[in-house]
């Protein structure tokens, strides 16, 4: 198709490859812009043919740059490995008011660093292509910048900083309305609350990751598959860890991500004492060309060697592991990235780096395991969560209406005279275990539309999870959650009421019986700012200044 699409655009553009050109390089520029995205080797080919890219002056220059760059990059074609020509884009961008192409053109510069190894210097790159679209409507861009800073980040050991970074990159995503970018995100979410061994977390990211994916196997599959082995490998959980590594390696198309799974499933084996099969794993990527695999799988070889008491063969391969790599950790390295992330934390440049430095509360998990227990639902619950809770509510409502009609008809066969006392005896049971069996579904609907409110209303409280980064759907669980449990409580507020948003969320959680010091942490703002809040949400309820807020909405 792509092929097609480029002959079409040269037969209209009616010979580009002419020494007298009928539309300007400006023109063709622009063309190229138009379809980079979409097609960046059809864009490529018509880039290719301007005649003379060396004449280029000013803006047409800088765009001629920032194009290359993204097609290259698009095409796989290794054009990070300088940073001459993304760095023309910069120079002209940064001071043209142009805060799309400039920030565009930092993300690539920022890539190119990577590549480097010039990490501060590209996390720096990449805060301020964040400062120049933050007020922008490009949120696949900015999704991808929060992605590449959580890496960074989690690269250094921070992982909760990059847990922040993540969960920003999943909201841009659902923004972008970018289905597998939300996946990917989930995915690093889990990876990190596994390094913070938060197994509980992890595991809800993921199933959460599984249950957006598309029905079309997609790369992402696999590395979620990985994360749920490593989880169970944690736990001691082998069987069900090397099923999961197993299925990673078959669902997986990525040579690279292969072999990591190789030298997971093999350290699994090692673990559990099946030798052989574990030095088969670690064989099979000891020819890898990622210096990282080969070395890891080295590695492996001399602890596996080490554990078999083969000691002449432990040493060869631990020199050739050292050899391959040298792994130091760079503590000066990590604190430049934090001093740079709490300079742009200072100027509200970067909202998905902040730390929230309050005291923890001591029992952490306990209302939220205390509930799952009850429910007997567990996380595979999540994975049908993705109907929507109004069929919830309308079934609860059709439950109970059809509950009434049982109990008139009841009343009415009580009525009834003495000769029909048999056939009516039976007839009620029949209703009775009818209103049994619907009261039963309600509760069972009850606590399985709780389960994800509930989580995320652990987040908020623990402060992993401010009100400026939920999502529509996480925002929406606790609305419906509270419509199930307190009588359409949310329904009847904004029937009965004019309120914002954001005051519908803060009468949900003084409902829920959230403090003052847990609604700041919320918000993000402090004990005044409440209190503001407080009186407007007060106003708009046509409450007397007397009147107690936190008592209204208790009996409402």
């Amino acid at each position: 198709m792509n092929k097609y699409l480029f002959f079409i655009f040269l037969f209209i553009g009616g010979g580009f490859v002419s020494c007298k050109q009928t539309n300007s390089d400006v023109e063709l520029l622009e063309q190229v812009e138009r379809y980079v995205e979409v097609y960046p080797d059809s864009a490529m080919q018509l880039l290719n043919l301007l005649q003379y890219p060396e004449k280029l002056h000013g803006k047409e220059r800088a765009d001629y740059a920032l194009l290359l760059t993204q097609i290259l990059d698009k095409n796989y074609l290794d054009s990070l490995q300088s940073d001459s020509l993304i760095k023309i884009a910069v120079d002209y961008y940064k001071g043209s008011g142009d805060n799309v192409k400039a920030g565009k053109s930092y993300y690539y510069w920022g890539k190119t660093l990577v590549v480097k190894g010039k990490l501060s210097e590209a996390m720096e790159a990449f805060l301020e292509a964040l400062a120049f679209l933050k007020e922008t409507t490009e949120y696949k861009l900015l999704g991808l910048l929060s992605e590449h800073i959580g890496y960074l980040n989690l690269g250094q050991g921070m992982s909760e900083q990059s847990i922040g970074n993540y969960r920003q990159s999943i909201y841009y995503y659902e923004l972008a309305g970018d289905k597998i970018g939300e996946i990917y995100g989930c995915r690093n979410v889990a990876r990190g609350y596994l390094a913070e061994q938060n197994n509980d977390s992890a595991r809800w990211y993921v199933n959460k990751g599984l249950s957006l994916l598309p029905d079309t196997t997609t790369q992402v599959k696999s590395s979620l598959l990985h994360v749920l082995g490593l989880i169970a490998k944690s736990e001691k959980r082998y069987s069900q860890a090397i099923d999961f590594f197993v299925s990673a390696i078959r669902s997986n198309i990525n040579t690279n991500d292969g072999l990591r799974y190789y030298l997971s499933l093999g350290y699994t084996y090692m673990d559990i004492g099946k030798f052989a099969l574990a030095e088969k794993c670690f064989r099979h990527c000891m020819g890898a060309k990622d210096v990282f695999i080969s070395s890891g799988a080295y590695n492996y070889l001399y602890l596996l060697k080490k554990e078999e008491c083969s000691y002449k063969e432990a040493l060869l391969y631990k020199e050739k592991s050292d050899s391959i790599l040298e792994v130091v950790s760079n503590d000066k390295l990590r604190n430049q990235l934090l001093a740079l992330q709490k300079k742009y934390e200072a100027e509200k440049l970067i909202m998905e780096n902040r730390q929230i430095k309050l005291e923890k509360e001591n029992q952490t998990y306990l209302y939220l395991f205390i509930v799952l227990c009850i429910s007997g639902l567990g996380f595979c619950v999540i994975k049908k969560y993705k109907k929507k809770n109004i069929r919830n509510i309308e079934a609860l409502r059709k439950n109970e209406k059809t509950i009434e009609e049982y109990l008139y008809k009841i009343a009415r066969l009580e009525q009834k005279e003495e000769s029909e006392q048999e056939a009516k005896k039976e007839t009620i049971g029949k209703l009775n275990r009818k209103i049994l069996d619907l009261t039963l579904e309600n509760k069972k609907i009850r606590n399985s539309s709780s389960v994800e409110a509930l989580f995320v209303l652990e987040e908020l409280k623990q402060g992993r999870l401010v009100a400026e980064r939920m999502t529509a759907s996480e925002r929406q669980s606790i609305f419906d959650f509270l419509d199930l449990v307190y009588a359409n409580f949310i329904f009847r507020i904004k029937t009965d009421f004019d309120v914002t948003k954001g005051e519908l969320l803060l009468a949900a959680l003084i409902k829920l019986d959230f403090s003052t010091k847990q609604l700041m942490i919320v918000f993000d703002c402090e004990v005044k700012s409440i209190y503001k809040s407080k009186q407007r949400l007060k106003s708009h309820l046509r409450l007397n200044k007397d009147d107690s807020l936190e008592q209204m909405i208790a009996f409402y």
